[in-house]
């Protein structure tokens, strides 16, 4: 049997699908809010971040450490910057990611022809008995394509994604004023200080794409100056 959700829970439940109703989001219609301590993604006791909001299958997820510590309208421009982010703008990161995959494997196809042309110089490899010669940029363009391929299409997609995520940010700024965003913001940094949290960076955790609360503050204020300017 499903408990009853609070009033406070059910009033950001509703936040939510106002929310997708401004930013056209159909697919999604979570039912409760889950409240977590410790972030699930990683392997480690890691404390879930005070200005997350993850947007899963049946439910938002925010720390419980702001259970009813902001009130639920101040939820708004977290929930939205999020739902932007995971429903707005996960096609255009994996199209980017796609198009970074594709450019490192023409790249490293191209160089496949090019170095044995560039190094010239004859090299023997000798595996299981047999030998084998050709020129060394033949075989040094293996070893370079497993490097090449991966690795950059990994850090090239992180910070795109992390540039979309501040175009989240930013979105959420203009749906609920910047003002209002840098508000729940301080709040929220008030309250990890006054609790001691540090956000630390766990190699077997997921990789983070949301900036620190601070430089989330930061750019939203020039933001909010840049928007000011603008429409004086």
């Amino acid at each position: 049997m499903q408990s009853r959700v609070s009033e406070y829970d059910q009033r950001i439940l509703d936040i939510t699908r106002e929310l997708c109703l401004q930013l056209d989001i159909s697919n999604y219609n979570p039912t409760f809010i889950s409240w977590e301590s410790l972030d699930s993604r990683s392997r480690r006791e890691v404390e879930f971040r005070y200005d997350e909001c993850l947007i899963e299958k049946y439910c938002v997820t925010l720390s419980a450490r702001m259970n009813s510590v902001l009130e639920p309208d101040e939820w708004r421009p977290i929930i939205a910057s999020s739902l932007t982010f995971s429903k707005k703008l996960r096609k255009r990161l994996l199209q980017g990611s796609v198009i970074g995959l594709i450019a490192f494997i023409l790249l490293t196809v191209i160089l496949a022809f090019e170095l044995p042309i560039l190094f010239p110089q004859p090299y023997t490899v000798t595996k299981g008995g047999s030998s084998q010669t050709g020129p060394l940029g033949y075989f040094a363009a293996g070893p370079l394509a497993l490097v090449l391929v991966p690795l950059p299409t990994i850090l090239v997609s992180v910070v795109y994604a992390r540039k979309l995520r501040r175009t989240a940010d930013k979105r959420a700024a203009d749906i609920a004023s910047a003002t209002t965003f840098l508000e729940t913001l301080n709040r929220i940094a008030e309250t990890e200080h006054a609790s001691g949290f540090k956000q630390t960076i766990n190699v077997r955790g997921p990789i983070p794409l949301l900036p620190n609360i601070q430089a989330r503050i930061t750019r939203l204020q020039e933001y909010s100056e840049r928007v000011g300017l603008s429409l004086r």
